[in-house]
């Protein structure tokens, strides 16, 4: 298993955590609130994104808790008893790594430690898509909820 891999089994087992801690407040035994099993794609400057979380946050006049989805290799999936509340949500798409640093590459972590860097965090999503997110997505109790985001880059201007 390359690095890569292992990084994005990490992501993912992190992912899954997160989503089943998360969406797990109402759990799969309350009915109360309705949840609907949601997939699709992500693209990013044409490539799959290859690792990331799709996060559903409920938009009025939709209530419930957001639901956080992994991504791996452009696709997330994520079934009923875990997947969103139905209803209106704005879509926040994120995705990190550590820069491809192998985390048992101890020349490199003491290189790091030398100069002071904690904690390495590369964002390949522009803020446009997470944290100022105008994607949105109407999930609905019966029918498909398949979603496909094609995410641009803006182009950064040099001097």
């Amino acid at each position: 298993m390359t690095s890569k891999q292992r990084r994005a089994s990490r992501l993912m087992l992190v992912c899954l955590t997160c989503s089943l801690s998360l969406s797990g407040c109402g759990g799969s035994n309350d009915h109360s609130i309705p949840r609907a099993a949601v997939s699709g794609s992500i693209v990013l400057d044409g490539k799959p994104l290859e690792a990331g979380i799709v996060r559903f946050v409920p938009t009025r006049p939709t209530s419930g808790p957001k639901t956080s989805v992994p991504v791996m290799s452009g696709h997330f999936e994520i079934p009923a008893d875990f997947g969103p509340v139905v209803g209106s949500h704005r879509v926040e798409i994120q995705s990190t790594d550590d820069g491809g640093y192998p985390l048992d590459d101890e020349s490199t972590l003491d290189r790091l430690r030398a100069a002071q860097v904690r904690h390495i965090e590369i964002v390949h999503v522009p803020a446009i898509y997470n944290s100022h997110s105008r994607l949105t997505a109407n999930v609905v109790e019966s029918g498909p909820n398949e979603f496909d985001f094609t995410l641009i880059s803006p182009v950064r201007r040099t001097r």
